[in-house]
């Protein structure tokens, strides 16, 4: 892949690339491509009801935490040809030599179900960004393409370079425990069925990351199970579309029942409305989950088409 510069340079100055030499004429300029959260293709947020979930219909959720992380974004024109990407530098937008990423949080933390007193494990933050911004021949967009996730190697530098407190925004959230790595997407929500209440936590990152007492990605090149989805988008123009995740694609198939545990001694005491999913096949959720993003969860690979993200 050659390598060169199209246009100013953003904040650090990151090199553009593409496959083909960059040979597009058409001009280069700003993009903003920008997401956000539906219910079959609806908009939603902090105060809407997602309504008619689980095996009866019968179940209802409210967002209060949706983040992910994006990475490897790339577009290419209506014949295949990869086009020069060039992304700015922001508190959301990261770029270091080890790889660039940008965090999309769709929630903030003071209203509706988003309000830290919804959840007893509320972790949304004040501040949201919808949008990633950066330079590109916006004209002969016609495929968008990005990763769902921390890049590992960008994982590792900054694991092995600092402190939960230290890390650089956007790495200085979203990551399981400091030094064992990264969830790459976040949606946590309530959930009302009937009379009963519970919660639901979707929890989608990199596991099996390091041997016992040492940093992530410390004694291997890439997590176990790196399980960042890819998203590709066709019919894609940058300057009308969006990309949507439908939080209803993300919870197809789930029963939306989720152990009860003991406050105390965290046993399972029984089951309610809820959702539980962190990465782990143990979790009766998860293979669902992962496939409605396009990941196999024996592997943690990418596969297939993530039923979840869409062009809208």
């Amino acid at each position: 892949m050659r390598m060169r510069r199209v246009g100013p340079m953003v904040g650090a100055g990151l090199a553009m690339a593409c496959a083909s030499g960059c040979d597009s004429s058409t001009p280069v300029e700003a993009f903003e491509l920008r997401f956000a959260a539906t219910d079959d293709g609806t908009v939603i947020g902090c105060t809407s009801s997602v309504t008619g979930l689980g095996p009866g219909g019968d179940v209802s959720i409210g967002p209060s935490d949706l983040r992910f992380y994006v990475s490897n974004v790339r577009f290419f024109d209506a014949a295949g040809v990869e086009l020069p990407v060039e992304l700015d530098e922001n508190a959301f937008q990261l770029s270091t030599t080890a790889g660039e990423v940008a965090l999309i949080d769709l929630t903030g933390n003071s209203e509706g179900s988003c309000n830290g007193s919804s959840i007893s494990f509320a972790e949304g933050t004040a501040r949201t960004n919808d949008v990633i911004r950066g330079r590109a021949p916006v004209g002969d967009v016609a495929r968008v393409s990005f990763d769902v996730g921390v890049p590992q190697a960008l994982m590792a530098e900054t694991i092995s370079s600092y402190s939960a407190e230290g890390a650089p925004s956007p790495l200085d959230e979203m990551y399981w425990s400091w030094a064992t790595g990264y969830r790459h997407l976040v949606f946590n929500f309530t959930v009302t069925a009937g009379a009963e209440t519970g919660e639901g936590y979707v929890h989608v990152g990199s596991t099996d990351c390091a041997a016992e007492g040492m940093l992530a990605l410390a004694d291997r090149e890439r997590c176990g199970f790196v399980n960042t989805a890819t998203v590709t988008l066709d019919a894609f123009d940058l300057r009308t579309n969006s990309v949507g995740l439908d939080v209803r694609e993300l919870l197809a198939g789930i029963d939306m029942i989720s152990p009860v545990y003991d406050p105390m001694t965290f046993e399972v005491i029984g089951q309610g409305p809820g959702v539980e999913c962190h990465s782990s096949p143990m979790q009766e959720d998860c293979p669902t989950i992962f496939g409605n993003v396009g990941l196999d969860m024996t592997t943690g690979d990418a596969v297939g088409a993530s039923a979840a993200f869409y062009r809208r």
